[in-house]
């Protein structure tokens, strides 16, 4: 009896409550369902989201990986803007540009600038977004320090912040060697590199320089260091240069005139040397006799030699 009266309860309790919530079903009923639906529905694009963004990323190492030029990168981190790939693109270009402005200022100072200028645009980017990871944060401050130097002109105070920045902030980094050489000194110097007045007067001196991609055709171009005699020209002042060991005498060589010596070699190459008549001498002459004279005998030098006969053996005498 007791059982059948809980279930009795019970069942007047489940009513009571269906009874209850029925108008908050019928109010409310289908802004419920729309949210479930809505739910299920974020959940769907969720899922298909993070399986495009996994699909992008994996092309995106993939480009990266085969990216072979400064253009290439650059395309990649414009393609990708947002991710990690793109940083790791952008740092690339970067230090793509930073290597090719330093080889093209000493032949082409314009085209150089322009790389240089790119690459500093590049490194600032990275620096300025608080999203660049650390060891991509930690190339830029070394790239921007680099293009600091090379373009300074003399003033080398910004380039020395900022490779001071770098060991400040990064105590491991792999390039905190390189940038203690530059603003600390090493080996018994007294004074940093960069705070040498020699590195100043040279990187004022060759900020001011311009060469152009014709330079090295122009003559003078290649001309010889202080002290030293043009290639293929004798020295100023004697015949051979002070210091320097006489050359050995050349060898000859079976077939070919002898070389030419110093004081012959004197005759100008654009004049050639007209060879010398050889004329074959002429038989001598006998001279004729002269008339109602005999003929000279000939000397006893010239006579012929005779043997003088031997003797004949006496004959035998019969008894």
């Amino acid at each position: 009896m007791k059982s059948e009266h809980r279930h009795d309860l019970q069942t007047n309790d489940l009513g009571k409550l269906m009874g209850q919530a029925e108008p908050f079903v019928e109010k409310y009923g289908m802004k419920i369902l729309a949210a479930i639906g809505g739910i299920f529905v974020l959940l769907v694009v969720l899922v298909i989201w993070n399986s495009k963004q996994n699909s992008q990323a994996s092309e995106g190492w993939t480009r990266l990986a085969s990216a072979g030029s400064t253009e290439d990168f650059e395309n990649v981190a414009e393609d990708f803007a947002g991710s990690p790939v793109a940083d790791w693109a952008l740092i690339h270009a970067a230090e793509s540009h930073l290597q090719s402005g330093i080889r093209s200022s000493f032949t082409d100072r314009s085209a150089g600038d322009r790389e240089l200028k790119d690459a500093k645009e590049q490194f600032q980017q990275l620096l300025d977004s608080t999203s660049t990871p650390a060891e991509i944060r930690e190339r830029a401050l070394f790239g921007m320090a680099r293009v600091e130097e090379t373009t300074s002109d003399g003033d080398l105070k910004t380039a020395t912040e900022l490779y001071k920045k770098l060991i400040s902030e990064f105590p491991e980094s792999v390039f905190r060697q390189l940038a203690e050489q530059r603003v600390k000194p090493v080996d018994a110097e007294k004074v940093a590199a960069l705070d040498q007045e020699g590195t100043k007067e040279f990187y004022k001196w060759f900020h001011e320089q311009n060469p152009k991609p014709g330079d090295r055709q122009r003559p003078g171009f290649n001309m010889p260091m202080p002290g030293m005699a043009p290639q293929g020209a004798a020295p100023a002042g004697g015949e051979t240069t002070p210091g320097l060991p006489a050359l050995p005498a050349l060898p000859s060589l079976p077939g070919l005139p002898e070389p030419l010596t110093s004081e012959e070699g004197k005759t100008s190459k654009s004049t050639p040397a007209t060879p010398e008549k050889t004329e074959t001498p002429a038989p001598a002459k006998k001279p004729a006799p002269e008339t109602g004279k005999a003929p000279a005998e000939p000397s006893k030098a010239e006579q012929p030699k005779t043997e003088a006969p031997k003797p004949e053996p006496a004959p035998e005498k019969k008894p």
